[in-house]
């Protein structure tokens, strides 16, 4: 008898259990556009309920590429709707390869020399921009190894604390007021530290520069310049450095790392780095033009320019590198200031890409053990 009122009494344990699971968890179930029809649906599913066990992500976006094939699947945690295929994610510093990419068409156009001064593509004489006689080449530019500083200017804590507490609109405006012009001003007043070329330095200021260079060479607008590129050469259109108003309702809200929507700010000017939006769409797009080895200027953006210290390579932009089992890679990985964090990797020996997408601030070490997760079974 005992042994039968235990079993009840557990059994109305397990149910009230149960149902408070359900009534405190009903903001966490997770949708999801997963057929659940193959053992890459179901590795794919694990990882991604694993990834979304944090409370501060919301949506993710994973891409997969193989033998080429393009596999796309959406997460959404909580109430709301599922991303689409053409919802807007920020790329943060992923898209410094699409600079990259571009330096390389330049060069593909013989409109430029990696090798080449960036003097000579300047406004005016910057006898600064040597070390030592020897001057920043643009290939300097697009692997970190300028020696130029990190940031155009000197900003003292107590302004940028100011700048941080302005409402949105006047945020918006100190990012665009500074322009190309604006940069080439204060690179009259760079002092380089080292040799160029010599020491790795990761340098998102860097790439601005090059970016305005590139502007010059090709008398257009860098955002006309790399969109056009994305339009003829690999068929992507919603890949781009600035949303219009209408775009911008396409793009997610991002999150801290404690879950908080940030108010979203693009930084259309020259001041801190590259920033770039794109879709899950594009993202599978990109990473199959990456692995196809059929454009000339991508395939030149991953050739070696720089080794590091560590072992790794830098190409033009991309990172190239191999995982703990001797498998070759080439990646990069993005995180911005408003609640976006993406991952690119290549394996291009398999034929195989990953492509993260997150609206969280919770760190790329998570998205890289999503990723590892996700290798680990897929390039066993």
């Amino acid at each position: 008898m005992k042994s039968i009122c235990f079993k009840i009494f557990a059994v109305f344990i397990i149910l009230a259990q149960y149902c408070n699971a359900q009534q405190s968890g009903s903001k966490s179930v997770i949708k999801s556009n997963n057929p659940l029809r193959t053992p890459l649906d179901s590795l794919v599913q694990r990882a991604a309920e694993h990834y979304l066990h944090a409370p501060a992500t919301v949506d993710l976006s994973i891409g997969i590429v193989k033998d080429g094939v393009q596999h796309q699947y959406s997460f959404h945690r909580g109430e709301g709707n599922l991303i689409q295929n053409n919802t807007y994610f920020g790329l943060g510093s992923v898209a410094k390869t699409f600079a990259g990419i571009m330096l390389a068409q330049a060069v593909v156009e013989k409109k430029v020399k990696l090798s080449d001064d960036i003097r000579k593509y300047l406004p005016g004489n910057y006898p600064n921009l040597q070390y030592k006689g020897h001057p920043v080449r643009l290939v300097d530019l697009a692997n970190h190894t300028s020696a130029l500083p990190a940031m155009s200017r000197d900003y003292s804590d107590k302004y940028l604390d100011s700048i941080s507490k302005l409402e949105p609109k006047a945020f918006r405006a100190f990012y665009s007021v500074y322009t190309a012009d604006s940069l080439f001003k204060d690179m009259h007043h760079f002092t380089l530290d080292t040799i160029p070329g010599t020491k790795y330095r990761y340098n998102g200021n860097a790439m601005m520069v090059l970016i305005a260079i590139l502007q010059r060479v090709y008398h257009m607008p860098y955002e006309q310049l790399v969109t056009s590129f994305l339009k003829k050469q690999i068929g992507i259109a919603d890949t781009k450095t600035r949303l219009t108003a209408n775009e911008e309702k396409r793009l997610l809200a991002g999150y801290d790392e404690n879950g908080k929507a940030i108010t979203f700010i693009p930084d259309n000017g020259f001041r801190a780095a590259p920033s770039m939006f794109s879709t899950p769409a594009d993202m599978l797009k990109y990473a199959s033009a990456n692995l196809s080895r059929k454009n000339a200027a991508i395939n030149l953006s991953h050739k070696i320019t720089f080794t590091k210290p560590d072992g790794t390579y830098m190409g033009l932009s991309w990172m190239l590198g191999k995982e703990d089992n001797g498998l070759p890679f080439i990646m990069h990985t993005g995180r911005d200031g408003f609640g976006f964090s993406s991952l690119c990797y290549l394996y291009p020996d398999h034929q195989t890409a990953i492509i993260i997408l997150v609206n969280d601030s919770t760190g790329q070490e998570r998205v890289a053990d999503l990723k590892n997760e996700l290798v680990s079974h897929i390039l066993r």
